[in-house]
């Protein structure tokens, strides 16, 4: 089998997004019936990434810059490649899908992330829609926002969470070289990890920060520790300053990868009471490493929480459910469920796998 990927990012990229894309084609290129996937990414990589190489049988193409240059791209490789599936990797990029899958017949799987899917959209991308043969829906909730205003049919929008490689996490001690570089001893310290962009504010760090007056009379020795970086970052820190918390609210910016499994072992607790996420892989990331975790129960983090059994579930707009919710988390004892074994990675391989072979047998 031949795959011919649109990608925005994925090897060398940052972001749920991107993980999900390295995941997929890293179950794809472990499979017996995948040759080659030629991926036209949209997006450089970025340089200190610290992530992995891309595996032997992906070819990538960087194609930033003007949206000609990556269509004329990807109707010479898709006349060329003659692939048997057209993998869409972005609702963006779905009006070059269609046109390709009109070209050449192939049939075209689209993602479905999140809050970019949940609307109708303008133009192409909404006439595109009928173009597609199947749709990787990241969550349920995804799934039937997308049901809600696309012309693609529910039998054709399969449901297929994030996978998380448990083998890579673990639960340990606070390591020596954070606890100094934070000045956290004897602290408890509860965690956020998620991007600061200042057009989408529904990961929920502000609701934290104005909750943490209170959040400190029930837990003394709090300190609410921000990972990720963005133009919403000057905000949150006039809040914190507003609030004059700045004793107990640290900004740690955007991390190196090799610090992040250090950084959820540094937490005692995971929040992020997001009102628009399309799944939150940080959810497994963090539970994987053994964290109580707490997470909205309005969008997609309902999958990642497994309604409830993975982690607390509050509605992030009742400030008195989440004040109780984060009091809750704080108070557990770190352990890794077992309710999270069904994330790990072979089964996400095994639908994957199974749904690109149904799809290019069709």
């Amino acid at each position: 089998m031949k795959i011919l990927a649109l990608m925005p990012d994925a090897y060398r990229g940052f972001g749920g997004i991107a993980q999900y894309n390295r995941d997929l084609i890293d179950a794809l290129v472990n499979s017996d019936r995948v040759d080659r996937i030629v991926s036209l990414t949209r997006h450089f990589p970025e340089a200190d990434s610290g992530l992995e190489p891309p595996p032997a049988k992906l070819v990538q193409h960087f194609l930033p810059g003007h949206a000609a240059r990556y269509v004329t791209a990807a109707l010479r490789y898709g006349l060329s490649l003659h692939p048997d599936v057209i993998l869409c990797g972005h609702i963006n990029l779905l009006p070059v899908a269609a046109l390709l899958k009109k070209l050449t017949g192939r049939p075209v799987i689209l993602e479905a992330y999140g809050i970019e899917a949940w609307e109708r959209l303008r133009g192409l991308r909404s006439w595109g829609t009928q173009c597609v043969d199947l749709t990787i829906a990241i969550s349920r909730y995804t799934r039937e926002r997308l049901i809600g205003w696309s012309r693609i049919e529910p039998h054709r929008i399969k449901v297929v969470p994030n996978a998380v490689h448990l083998n890579r996490y673990s639960s340990g001690e606070k390591p020596r070289y954070l606890v100094e570089r934070y000045g956290v001893e004897g602290k408890r310290v509860l965690l956020t990890v998620g991007r600061l962009p200042g057009h989408e504010r529904y990961k929920g760090q502000d609701r934290i920060i104005t909750l943490l007056f209170k959040l400190i009379t029930r837990v003394p020795n709090l300190v609410y520790l921000i990972v990720g970086d963005g133009s919403d970052r000057a905000r949150l820190e006039t809040m914190v300053s507003t609030f004059l918390l700045q004793e107990h609210v640290i900004f740690a910016g955007r991390i190196p990868e090799k610090e992040k499994i250090d950084h959820y072992n540094l937490a005692d607790a995971f929040a992020m009471p997001s009102t628009s996420e399309g799944f939150g892989f940080v959810f497994l990331e963090a539970a994987a490493c053994g964290l109580p975790v707490l997470g909205g129960a309005v969008d997609g983090s309902r999958d990642a929480l497994l309604d409830g059994r993975l982690g607390v579930m509050v509605d992030p707009e009742n400030p008195d459910e989440l004040l109780d919710g984060l009091e809750t988390i704080l108070h557990e004892e770190k352990h890794v469920p077992d309710c999270i074994k069904p994330f790990d990675f072979p089964r996400f391989k095994m639908q994957i796998e199974e749904l690109f072979a149904t799809a290019a047998d069709r």
